[in-house]
């Protein structure tokens, strides 16, 4: 009697259960179908800006953000992995540079030039952005910070939280820029494929800063560019090819070799938790750019500073440290250029005068910063200059001006 009475009460149970499973399966279809009417529902127009809204309302998602540079050799590809929490407005993500091993050297010289070695570790949290190389501690990248140190940090900052997504920089910031004008490609699962057209200069936003900052005019050839939300609207892929921008490249001789240029950008996972590891997470110390960086071109005559850990690459921005620590580099000269020549002369640039001075400081420095000494041979040097012609006061004719300020220093041996 007891078994059978309790199995009445299951069956009853059962029964009682089985509608309001029923009723919340139907819930959750007509929340989904909402989701996708949110933004298919929306006219044309406005289907990617709804998109954008509909991305962020997932709470999190998985990406993967790359840039591949094509040549005969094989590719090389910029790629930014990780998860953004779009409620908290913040992101983590590992970055790379990888190339074949036929992908041309010159090009790939280039392209690491401005790239740190090795992996690197990226958080974003609103403003600041947090950078980590290996087991390094983080470094804090407050726009307090990018504003003292310089455009150099471009490379890091444009990573900043932005109005579409935690982690900035990628395609997802183009989208909601784009107005479709042709309806999508409906595949069978529900997404949405968008065919159409940007212009070059938003495209070339894409690029690393330095490269951005090598043309101002990216002509008038738009960028194919293809979009896929899915089945609820939300942002899943982008593709972009940026072969007009990489024309306008070639004509200042960057990349030559270089004969595609793609982005791509995937997101999923949505509402997953996101990765741990962030610079809240795991007791690593936090350094304030600002604090221990410095401007190479500020650093004084005979003082030495490392180049590593500033998730910039390159040395526009270091470390300053004591001379007798570990470091890559010493000041040789702070050189300023200001020359008035008569006439209006064909000069490029000012280079050619900041290494007269270089090597006048060269031969006056310390005996053992030379051959066989701590530093290698020669010197190295970076800084920028202007050239303008004018009309001398008092009928005088014309002149030619050229000023500038550069840093001459020495490499480790």
């Amino acid at each position: 009697m007891g078994t059978l009475r309790t199995a009445r009460h299951r069956g009853a149970a059962v029964a009682l259960l089985l509608p309001v499973i029923i009723g919340m399966a139907g819930c959750g279809t007509e929340v989904k179908a909402v989701a996708g009417k949110a933004v298919y529902g929306q006219p044309l127009a406005e289907q990617f800006r709804a998109s954008t809204d509909a991305t962020g309302d997932a709470g999190t998602a998985a990406f993967v953000s790359t840039l591949t540079y094509g040549a005969a050799g094989g590719d090389a590809v910029q790629e930014a992995k990780g998860s953004q929490d779009y409620e908290r407005g913040t992101a983590l993500a590992e970055l790379g540079l990888r190339a074949g091993r036929h992908f041309p050297a010159d090009a790939l010289e280039f392209l690491r030039a401005s790239h740190p070695d090795g992996k690197q570790t990226v958080a974003t949290a609103g403003d600041d952005v947090y950078v980590r190389q290996g087991d390094s501690a983080w470094l804090k990248y407050t726009p307090e910070a990018v504003d003292e140190l310089g455009e150099a940090t471009g490379v890091i900052a444009a990573h900043a939280a932005g109005d579409v997504a935690p982690y900035s920089g990628t395609l997802a910031d183009l989208v909601p820029r784009v107005i479709p004008r042709e309806k999508p490609e409906r595949r069978e699962d529900g997404s949405r494929v968008y065919r159409l057209t940007v212009l070059p200069e938003v495209a070339a936003e894409l690029l690393p800063r330095d490269l951005q900052s090598l043309q101002h005019d990216w002509g008038t050839d738009p960028a194919p560019l293809t979009v896929r939300l899915d089945a609820d609207g939300r942002l899943a892929a982008a593709t972009a090819d940026l072969g007009p921008v990489l024309a306008r490249l070639h004509e200042q001789k960057v990349l030559v070799e270089v004969k595609r240029l793609t982005a791509s950008y995937r997101l999923g996972d949505f509402g997953k938790p996101v990765k741990p590891g962030g610079p809240d997470q795991g007791g690593r110390p936090v350094e304030d750019a600002r604090e221990v960086l410095a401007p190479l071109a500020s650093i004084k005559d005979g003082r030495c500073a490392g180049t590593g850990g500033t998730g910039l690459g390159g040395t526009a921005i270091v470390r300053p440290v004591d001379c007798a620590d570990g470091h890559d580099l010493r000041v040789l000269a702070q050189v300023k250029v200001d020359r008035t020549l008569p006439g209006k002369q064909d000069i490029a640039n000012g280079d050619v005068y900041a290494r007269t001075a270089c090597e006048r400081a060269l031969a006056a420095a310390p005996e053992d910063w030379k051959r066989g000494g701590a530093y290698a041979d020669g010197y190295s040097l970076v800084g920028s200059s202007r050239v303008g012609s004018s009309f001398a006061m008092g009928g005088g004719g014309a002149e030619t001006t050229v000023t500038g300020d550069y840093t001459c220093y020495l490499r480790t041996a």
